[in-house]
């Protein structure tokens, strides 16, 4: 006899007979067949899937590009469809972008000779721009000289680069003090006899002179 039909057969129940039937009726709630208050699977596979991957389905941006060869500023670039293509690290105080600024004093020791303002930028492929305003009239555009090449690594304890021009010749030699600072070593084949230095910038410049210049490609 099924519990709907015991309710409709024998309205008129006393007290004891309502207390078992009481029990009857849970037990019959017992024998629903499984998942039956159960949240349909789907929903709550996609309810988790959500929430991993937040609301809107965002998910991490690539690595910063520094942006050497584009007409486009750096900026965070996403890509769901093909991964970033890993960038060879040659250094570790360079796994980022790092630009650095100083000033050089007349090293030549010749009449006229200008004092130098230096920004540098390198990139963890292993390409390098710089940007040399000469001090005693920085405002004239003859007293910009804007450069690219790579650097490589010739020394690690303490960590040393040089700087090499497109055509192969030096242009620096520096050493990490840490990794926000660099020791001039060596710059345009003249060795300083002071200690002159390049301090870590917060922002990054990409030395837009050269912007559509094509990338070098740096082993």
């Amino acid at each position: 006899m099924s519990c709907l039909t015991a309710v409709t057969r024998y309205p008129m129940i006393k007290p004891m007979g309502a207390a078992l039937l009481a029990l009857a009726m849970a037990g019959c709630a017992q024998q629903k067949p499984a998942g039956y208050y159960a949240v349909p699977h789907d929903s709550t596979a996609s309810d988790a899937q959500q929430k991993a991957q937040g609301r809107s389905g965002a998910r991490a941006p690539s690595q910063i590009q520094l942006g050497f060869g584009d007409n486009q500023p750096p900026k965070a670039i996403a890509s769901q469809e093909a991964p970033a293509q890993e960038t060879v690290i040659k250094a570790r105080p360079l796994a980022e972008p790092k630009t650095f600024l100083g000033t050089v004093p007349c090293l030549s020791g010749e009449s006229g000779c200008s004092a130098r303002r230096i920004t540098l930028t390198l990139a963890p492929s292993g390409e390098w721009r710089a940007r040399t305003v000469l001090l005693d009239n920085p405002d004239a555009q003859s007293s910009r000289i804007v450069q690219q090449g790579c650097w490589d690594v010739i020394g690690t304890q303490p960590l040393r680069i040089m700087l090499q021009q497109k055509s192969q010749a030096s242009m620096a030699n520096l050493t990490f003090v840490n990794d926000n600072v660099l020791r001039i070593n060596m710059i345009n084949d003249i060795r300083p006899t002071l200690a002159y230095h390049l301090t870590r910038q917060a922002d990054i410049d990409a030395i837009d002179e050269i912007k559509d210049k094509t990338p070098l490609q740096c082993d």
